[in-house]
């Protein structure tokens, strides 16, 4: 609704913050200027942008709904591997006579136990009383806890299961850090591309997949393929939008990222077969990754790497989206003059983060920021089976609440900018992370900790919404894609430790002092919020000597 409604309340929305500097159409849509016009890449955008038509609409949609199937595959694992009722006497039965005569001779209140009792060896190791192959489980639904005897017993077995849910950020962690190079040096599309080649036959895999090791195989470079497909596809879409649409589009990233929790308990719910849920999962990718074979590349990218005629084709394509015609012998882009010395390569941006250490400080700040909101989010996000009593259910609120969170932030954005909505979103994090130490009964099983936390959690997805979109504009062109590596990837290794901290670390000390150390981060993280620079009213920095340029007037600091 706020991308296709927007046409006349954008134009508005931002005439009080910038000239209007974009060259003029007349009234078929063409571009009128006279002779030898300098316009930048932004300046072309913005006029192609001013009055969208249904087909340039859909277009963008198609490309953004690619993130639906993001937490299908991201939570597969959830679901697949659900461990089987071990209280119900009823779930499990005999097949040999030696599981038999235990049964028999075991009390009936402890029988139910029995898959999960455990006993010493003589050279002190530690076995199942059961073997696998001594019973079997009558169950309606298959698991790959079953199969590979990952349920949820003491023991190593445990630790096997989350590995295999883990694993899947190291594959994500080694394809940032690959993405770091090949984002900014072969395309957005064509990294996209290599992403969707790489996880469709992989996610096949696992409906052919009986043994926990190539499970584990699939799992990593399931995380490798699609971090080298969503990451870029972001980056593309709002490369081809104006500053004033970027806001928007993000959001509708955000808002199918958490529909996708929908698809993916749906998968859970109605596939009864966890090997078959890999293959619905790949009918879903099917579909919704033909946008990255048939969108264009950025014309941005185009000219990064001096390829001028390629970008004025894709400014060309659209226009015609958009029922505009561009002349482009009476118009030169100014981005050109910026770029025509530069030689695009991964030692070069290397060089320029030396070279320009504004650059290099803003891109440590996003790393911050990203490695924070993302331990919090994901603290947040594996405990929804904890929270709710039901799997399902948990996930089905999770991405509500996700959802309100993003329709929140995207006015609040409009209205006030990246910089200070971000700001309000660590702060409200902080206070309710704060609102949470008292020890306080409510009704029930609810408490003062689970009400604050539940209302965090909408302050942390807005944030991490927020940092998404705000990267891609503090990092110039020319390191859009190594910053947006490094950056995820220090989320991924957030990823990794907000679990632990959330579930694990009580169990240590005083559960004061997560909570705490919560709210410490929020506010860290609102301070390097403050020292990065407001975006949503400038143009897109293009190369590094650009990042220094706009903050001479030193306008980062003002509130």
């Amino acid at each position: 609704h706020y991308f296709i409604q927007s046409n006349l309340s954008l134009e508005k929305e931002t005439d009080n913050m910038v000239p209007d500097t974009t060259p003029k159409c007349d009234e078929n849509e063409s571009f009128i200027p006279s002779d030898n016009v300098v316009y930048s890449s932004d300046d072309i955008i913005e006029t192609i942008c001013r009055k969208r038509t249904w087909k340039f609409n859909a277009f963008i949609i198609w490309c953004i709904l690619i993130w639906i199937r993001s937490p299908t595959i991201l939570y597969l694992t959830s679901f697949a591997g659900i461990d089987p009722d071990t209280s119900d006497p009823n779930s499990w039965r005999c097949v040999t006579e030696t599981c038999k005569r235990l049964v028999n001779s075991t009390p009936p209140d402890d029988r139910y136990t029995l898959p999960c009792a455990t006993r010493g060896t003589p050279d002190g190791r530690v076995e199942y009383v059961l073997r696998p192959s001594e019973y079997e489980w009558n169950i309606t639904r298959t698991s790959f806890s079953v199969d590979f005897h990952l349920f949820s017993c003491e023991g190593s077995e445990n630790g096997a299961k989350t590995l295999l849910s883990s694993i899947y950020f190291v594959g994500a962690l080694v394809a940032l850090l690959v993405g770091t190079f090949i984002y900014d040096n072969i395309g957005r599309k064509r990294s996209a591309m290599i992403g969707c080649m790489i996880e469709l036959p992989i996610t096949l895999c696992g409906m052919f997949c009986h043994d926990y090791y190539f499970l584990l195989a699939i799992r990593f470079i399931q995380g490798f393929g699609e971090f080298m497909v969503s990451t870029p596809m972001f980056i593309l879409v709002q490369e081809i939008l104006p500053a004033k649409l970027r806001n928007y589009s993000n959001s509708l990233f955000m808002i199918f990222w958490a529909l996708g929790y929908a698809v993916a308990t749906a998968v859970g719910y109605f596939v009864h077969d966890w090997n078959y849920m890999f293959l619905t999962a790949t009918c879903i990718m099917v579909v919704l990754d033909l946008p990255v074979f048939f969108c264009k590349e950025t014309p941005r990218f185009y000219l990064m790497m001096n390829k001028v005629e390629d970008a004025k084709d894709s400014l060309k394509f659209l226009a015609s989206l958009n029922n505009v015609t561009l002349d482009f012998d009476k118009i030169t882009i100014a981005d050109i003059e910026k770029t025509k010395e530069r030689n695009q390569s991964f030692l070069k941006q290397i060089e320029d983060l030396c070279t320009y250490p504004m650059l290099f400080g803003e891109t440590i700040l996003l790393m911050f920021l990203w490695f924070v909101v993302a331990m919090s989010y994901y603290g947040f996000n594996f405990g929804w089976g904890s929270i709710f009593p039901d799997l399902y259910i948990g996930y089905l609120m999770g991405g509500l609440g996700e959802i309100i969170a993003y329709h929140f932030l995207t006015p609040l954005i409009a209205k006030l900018g990246r910089r200070r909505s971000i700001m309000l979103m660590f702060l409200g994090a902080a206070v309710s992370y704060l609102a949470a130490i008292p020890d306080v009964k409510l009704h029930g099983m609810w408490t003062l900790e689970s009400i604050a936390c539940l209302i965090g959690v909408i302050f942390v997805s807005s944030a991490f919404s927020g940092v998404y979109l705000w990267s891609g504009e503090v990092a110039p062109t020319s390191h859009r894609g190594l910053v947006y590596g490094v950056s995820s990837g220090a989320g991924r290794v957030g990823s990794f430790l907000g679990p632990f901290i959330t579930l694990n670390l009580t169990a240590w000390v005083s559960r004061e002092v997560p909570l705490i150390g919560w709210a410490v981060l929020m506010l860290l993280s609102l301070v390097c919020s403050f020292l990065l620079v407001e975006t949503g009213d400038k143009d897109i920095a293009a190369t590094g000597a650009d990042v220094v340029n706009r903050r001479r007037d030193g306008y980062h600091y003002r509130l």
